[in-house]
């Protein structure tokens, strides 16, 4: 890396994920987080606090994944999974309201209304300014559906923990998130030991990338739509669901998820997402991500009633999974491992190819990340040979 201030050296490399974590740890008065033209949230550095930039060094997402559950070659492509599942919640609400089954809902509800958390850290957005995607405090039934279905949008995650860590003494969170959110927090309980207590489980979405808001500003000018939108959704009300919004003429516009996400959003994802080890939660007690049933080999998105692929990584996650069958809350179906690659043939191809990518980036800008414990070496024997040079080169490319 070159010399300069750390923070500003990650997000030039294109490493920084937006998540806020440098604000929160640096303080506002000298790290802010701020909207870029180019969708997507980047810290500005207003003074150089050296320590405290040391600290982001060894805990941003963006250039750290040390994994804690460990896992063997046998497992080198999923990573550890005491149990799997396909299953679905068995409120109708929640699993029309959630990107698939409802599950990761259903869980988070589970949780509060059984009193083995006191509240549910997950993103939610603004009714009124799509771009207002941010940490929600979830403390009810209600609080956890609207924050229902997922958002293929920029969101600050960690801007303000130490607000929410601090203004409930002994609170007690689970916490929903991407992969690197996940990893994210993990970083920062090793920096802040003292928090750790205080959160009994980490549910992980199954992640293809993070798109920025100019995918979304995409789509509503195909439809030359009157601003300002509000009631923007990506997913949810239905599986896979619709991209809606209502205009400022109270108009109602809807495009499919494979000609939003497929067609659009996904043409729109940060650097480091192209680089990214792990977009199936591999860090999470429970990772949650889209059952996708196939067509010919391909990922059916026709209509139809919601089923999430459900990993449980440790023995947490299996048993409050279990606790929530039982009390009849959610439904699950065991599933055989060789169908997830069927369901998530995307993770597959990043899971084994992404260190060609990584070795680009490497040669290219002189930064090897800080990547543990994820096999990663390892997967290149799952793949062609040709295909890794095909990807090494594309990266090198594109680094140029």
């Amino acid at each position: 890396m070159s010399k300069g201030n750390i923070i500003e050296n990650i997000d030039k490399l294109g490493l920084c994920l937006g998540c806020g974590l440098c604000e929160s740890v640096c303080g506002k008065e000298n790290v802010e987080m701020r909207l870029g033209e180019d969708g997507f949230f980047h810290p500005n550095v207003k003074n150089n606090n050296i320590e405290k930039s040391r600290i982001i060094e060894q805990i941003c997402p963006g250039t750290n994944i040390v994994n804690d559950i460990p896992f063997d070659k046998e497992e080198s492509i999923w990573g550890h999974i005491e149990k799997l599942w396909a299953g679905f919640s068995t409120d109708n609400d929640i699993r029309t309201r959630g990107s698939s089954g409802g599950i990761a809902s259903a869980i988070a509800i589970y949780l509060l209304e059984n009193k083995i958390v006191d509240s549910i850290l997950q993103v939610g957005g603004d009714v009124n300014d799509y771009e207002r995607n941010s940490l929600k405090v979830s403390r009810s039934r209600q609080d956890v559906l609207n924050c229902a279905s997922s958002r293929y949008a920029p969101a600050l995650i960690f801007d303000k923990i130490f607000d929410i860590l601090n203004s409930k003494g002994g609170e007690s969170f689970c916490f929903i998130g991407k992969p690197c959110d996940i990893s994210a927090l993990k970083n920062f309980l090793v920096a802040y030991p003292q928090f750790r207590h205080r959160f009994k489980l980490t549910i992980s979405i199954v992640c293809a990338g993070l798109p920025s808001f100019q995918g979304t500003r995409e789509i509503i000018n195909e439809f030359q739509a009157t601003a300002p939108v509000r009631n923007l959704v990506y997913r949810g009300n239905g599986w896979p669901g619709y991209f809606s919004f209502v205009d400022a003429t109270e108009k109602t516009y809807k495009k499919t998820y494979n000609d939003s996400w497929g067609k659009t959003l996904n043409k729109h994802l940060k650097f480091r997402c192209k680089v990214c080890p792990d977009g199936i939660g591999i860090q999470a007690d429970i990772a949650v991500g889209d059952a996708w049933e196939t067509d010919d080999g391909y990922p059916d998105f026709s209509e139809k009633d919601g089923r999430s692929l459900v990993i449980a990584r440790t023995r947490a996650g299996v048993e409050i999974l279990n606790q929530a069958e039982v009390d009849s809350s959610i439904v699950l179906e065991d599933l055989e491992i060789k169908k997830i690659r069927i369901m998530q043939p995307y993770q597959f191809g990043r899971r084994t190819r992404v260190a060609a990518r990584l070795m680009a980036l490497k040669l290219v800008k002189g930064k090897a990340l800080n990547f543990k414990n994820l096999k990663l070496f390892y997967n290149f024997r799952f793949v062609k040979k040709k295909t890794l040079i095909k990807e090494f080169i594309g990266t090198f490319k594109r680094l140029l």
